[in-house]
């Protein structure tokens, strides 16, 4: 089975692995006949309650290459007995349903508003309400002014600079400046000092650092030293794009918005110790608002503050945080973005314009969510709170091992949804958690065992598990 990711409903929101819906509606309508109840105890983004349900939309069971004959009968391209082409009945067209179920919180939150009703036209119209009255507020965060000095842009992303020290002659250096080569599309390994001419690398320089007030935490605190260095922006009624170094009003509007105090409730809690997280803290992140520049805390908890009475417009929010977090790595050739399952903030970090990233975020979430009605809870695969013999077929995609730190690469979207993820059952290898591999198959075999309880006799399940290690099975 091999299913594209370029799909809405798959775009809509980013997740540590995500199976293709599409891929799975395959392995439903194989096991299983219209109005059975479908389990996945490991949902993820609740990618299998979207499959289940579109088994009864003709025209995308016809995109996987299925045949749909008038009664419903689903045919199949096989190669018969003497080598021909003949199309088998293989199931049946009709939708599915599905219980959904996950031990993190971000990712049942996810599944629901992929997995549960809404009037999509109400959802968006308050949506661009609020967006609307955020922009009006703090649009002028992202002002800049165009290289004639007199009219106004809009900036679409900053791109900063770490600084590192020279060993020679302890003079700063400022990364862009002396490894970024744009002409030709690329970052140097190595580069020279602009003071003394040693030969550096990435390897040979330490960090420089700076110490400011932090109105959240109402303390100094340590950070790597960082500097703007360029600024993408349009200006309206001009065509495309322009490019400049920042100027000193840049630089001023950049204080401005530092020195002030986000008037709205934000997370600014503790980051958790962790396997994957923990490289944070040889930055000196230690709190999970200094994973976001300032402006995209602030216009964040403006939007948030702004939809208590309708909180699934948050799902707005956690599909735009790693796009808006430091995390975003500018590249030379133009296709920045964030590298999945880390934590990694490079040297050259892009920081978007929260407004963008909302609204594209908003585009992409109304083509995915709408008419499915499936279940979603949040509990621990190893002790189900479900009756024995309660589903037709199971599909599972559990956790690989030590391969990926779910509730910590979940941490920065749970903190936004105050909820996090209860680690202590985390089917993981994780020395932080005190996990080994003993550990996760103990824990692993006792969700098994409860897959086992709640399948009915003589039904099926599907498991999809990739770990190049093989003592994970032993």
């Amino acid at each position: 089975v091999s299913e594209g990711k370029n799909d809405p409903i798959y775009n809509a929101h980013s997740y540590h692995t995500k199976v293709p819906h599409k891929a799975i509606m395959r392995y439903i309508l194989h096991y299983t006949e219209p109005g059975d109840i479908v389990f996945d105890g490991f949902c993820g983004t609740g990618m299998t309650g979207v499959a289940a349900q579109m088994c009864g939309d003709r025209d995308v069971v016809m995109s996987l290459g299925y045949q749909v004959k008038p009664d419903g009968i689903i045919l199949q391209e096989e190669i018969d007995e003497d080598g021909k082409k003949v199309w088998k009945p293989i199931s049946k067209l009709g939708a599915r349903k599905a219980v959904l179920n996950d031990l993190s919180p971000a990712a049942t939150f996810i599944a629901y508003n992929y997995n549960t009703p809404v009037d999509v036209a109400v959802f968006e119209k308050e949506a661009k309400r609020i967006l609307k009255e955020v922009e009006k507020e703090c649009g002028w965060m992202y002002e800049t002014l165009h290289t004639d000095g007199k009219t106004k842009g809009k900036i679409n992303y900053t791109v900063w600079s770490d600084v590192f020290v020279c060993p020679e002659c302890a003079g700063e250096v400022v990364f862009w400046d002396a490894a970024v080569d744009r002409a030709a599309g690329k970052v140097n390994d190595s580069f020279l000092c602009p003071h003394c001419q040693a030969e550096l690398s990435k390897r040979n320089v330490e960090r420089a650092w700076t110490t400011s007030f932090d109105l959240a935490l109402n303390d100094s605190v340590r950070s790597v030293k960082q500097v703007p260095v360029l600024i993408n922006y349009v200006v309206e009624g001009n065509r495309g794009r322009f490019e400049k170094a920042p100027e000193e009003a840049d630089v001023a509007l950049i204080e401005k918005i530092e020195s002030n105090k986000i008037p709205f409730w934000f997370p600014a809690n503790t980051i958790i110790d962790g396997k994957e997280i923990g490289r944070l803290k040889l930055l000196e992140v230690k709190n999970v608002h200094q994973l976001l520049p300032k402006r995209a805390n602030w216009i964040l908890s403006s939007f948030i503050n702004k939809c208590s009475n309708n909180p699934r417009l948050v799902f707005i929010i956690t599909s735009a945080l790693l796009n808006l977090s430091w995390m975003y790595r500018w590249r030379a050739n133009g296709k920045g973005g964030t590298t999945s399952g880390t934590y990694y903030i490079c040297a050259t970090p892009q920081e978007n314009n929260t407004f963008n990233q909302l609204k594209t975020k908003l585009s992409d979430i109304i083509k995915a969510i709408g008419f499915r009605c499936n279940a979603v809870s949040n509990q621990d695969s190893s002790n189900l709170r479900i009756p024995d013999e309660s589903f037709d077929y199971l599909f599972f995609d559990p956790p690989f091992g030590a391969n990926l730190m779910y509730s910590e690469l979940s941490y920065l979207w749970e903190s936004w949804l105050k909820v996090l993820t209860d680690n202590e059952l985390e089917a993981i290898e994780n020395s932080v958690q005190g996990k080994g591999a003993a550990e996760y198959r103990q824990l692993m075999t006792e969700c098994f065992r409860e897959a086992y309880r709640v399948l009915k006799p003589g039904r099926w399940m599907t498991v999809e598990f990739s770990n190049t290690k093989a003592a994970v099975w032993n």
